[in-house]
């Protein structure tokens, strides 16, 4: 008997450490779970005692207030805590039927029903035992009928702490080893214990993850893809949820269905600003390079043997070049191509913007240290087209790394050095961000 028990204790332990490996055909409606707990019997003697008892369970939803649940376990009953007369071993399986009283939420009251199978062993511990000697090493069967209830909490959709109670009918009248009296033997399950949902986990109604999430994913987040259009992959998912929200038909699905599709709506409308915001910035880059390159057909400049002409055609070529690697987001030969015009052209009028856009493509490469070192070589020179951008620009560097009151003071530095600039009112809005 004691091989027995240690095999299907063993089997609990393996079982568990399966559960985050099994993948069955349709994750999104089935949990795994794991229970542990005491049972105590209600049969011929008058004291009993509880024993230790375990289960594995596989729960499929069909509806968010009703699901299913078979489960296998194993456990002892006896009369007593310490001193005991006898002991039961019970192998039992379940089909239960779980009824959940209120809508979905983080806790899931429930009432179960269900009918189960018992295989049991009677053991004889001490000679004055109730039990009859014949039945004493035998298996025996007996079906039960279950009722009870119980309490779900949802860590997250994934996770959840299940507590429950349950009585077991017995059909028969030998879970104590002796066939008297006028009813039949019972014996009352306490569980605790976790269970894991695949998929995309329990829909736990309009406070669920989902929504948290959403409101989670605001303009903070969305700054962080100033040079890209694609929307972020949360949103993304979630325009799925919401298309298979679409399919189904019960007031629950719609409500969630409501609420998502306004959050998301929301979304899409701050995403096109910020399409909108840079499109603007774009522009204004366009007119700002347009305003350089008049002045540089009306600037006089000499560098080493070169023609003013030779050296402004060959480093617009270049520029261009670096600018183009820059907003297809390959910032690393972007750098080298910077690198190299700063090199050749130390004293051309727009070496500076070589220096800022080096550190743009350090910020685009989340190299913010980097980023904050070519943004500071931009006041190196006595003349600058671009000395606003990169005050700015050490603003958010430094606001990325952390340093608050830097960051706020750059910002603040755009708006008194360079009150005409069209990004004061950039800054202002940084400023209002960070408080």
């Amino acid at each position: 008997m004691n091989q027995l028990r240690i095999l299907a204790f063993s089997l609990l332990i393996f079982y568990a450490g399966l559960l985050a490996q099994i993948q069955p055909a349709n994750p999104a409606k089935v949990g795994l779970g794991l229970n542990l707990g005491v049972q105590k019997p209600f049969c011929d003697v008058v004291h009993t005692g509880a024993g230790l008892a375990g289960e594995v369970m596989l729960r499929y939803l069909i509806s968010p207030r009703i699901n299913l649940s078979i489960s296998g376990g194993y456990g002892f009953l006896n009369d007593g805590f310490v001193t005991k007369t006898f002991e039961t071993n019970i192998i039992a399986a379940d089909l239960k039927i779980n009824l959940n009283l209120m809508k979905p939420g983080r806790i899931n009251p429930y009432i179960l029903l269900g009918v189960g199978i018992t295989n049991y062993e009677y053991d004889k511990l001490e000679p004055y035992a109730i039990g009859a000697d014949a039945n004493v090493g035998e298996r025996f069967s007996d079906g039960s009928f279950i009722y009870g209830g119980g309490f779900e909490f949802l860590v997250n959709p994934k996770l959840a702490i299940n507590t429950f109670a349950d009585y077991r009918f017995s059909t028969g009248d030998a879970l104590d080893g002796a066939e008297s009296g006028d009813y039949k033997d019972g014996y009352v399950n306490i569980r605790l214990g976790f269970t894991r949902y695949l998929g995309n986990g329990y829909p736990i109604g309009p406070a669920d993850d989902d929504l948290l999430a959403l409101e989670q994913l605001d303009l903070n987040q969305l700054e962080d893809d100033d040079y890209g259009t694609q929307k972020p992959s949360n949103l993304q998912q979630l325009e799925s949820e919401i298309d298979n929200l679409e399919r189904e038909e019960t007031d629950y699905s719609m409500e969630r269905y409501v609420r998502l599709k306004s959050r998301v709506d929301e979304l899409n409308r701050q995403v096109d600003e910020k399409n909108n915001e840079l499109m603007e910035l774009q522009s204004s880059l366009l007119l700002k390079n347009n305003r350089i390159a008049e002045l540089e057909t009306t600037t006089p400049t000499t560098t080493s043997n070169l023609s003013s002409d030779a050296i402004s055609g060959k480093f617009s070529v270049d520029y261009e070049q670096a600018l183009r690697l820059f907003y297809a987001r390959d910032y690393s030969n972007a750098i080298q191509v910077w690198e190299i015009l700063h090199t050749q052209y130390p004293n051309y009028k727009l070496t500076s913007n070589c220096q800022y856009w080096i550190g743009e493509a350090y910020f685009g490469l989340g190299q913010y240290e980097n980023a904050v070192k070519a943004f500071q070589n931009v006041f190196n020179y006595d003349f600058s087209y671009k000395k606003d951008d990169a005050t700015l620009m050490l603003g958010r560097s430094y606001l990325k790394l952390g340093d608050v009151a830097r960051a706020r003071s750059y910002f603040q530095g755009v708006i008194d050095d360079y009150p005409q600039s069209e990004y004061v009112e950039k800054a202002r809005e940084w400023l209002r961000r960070i408080g």
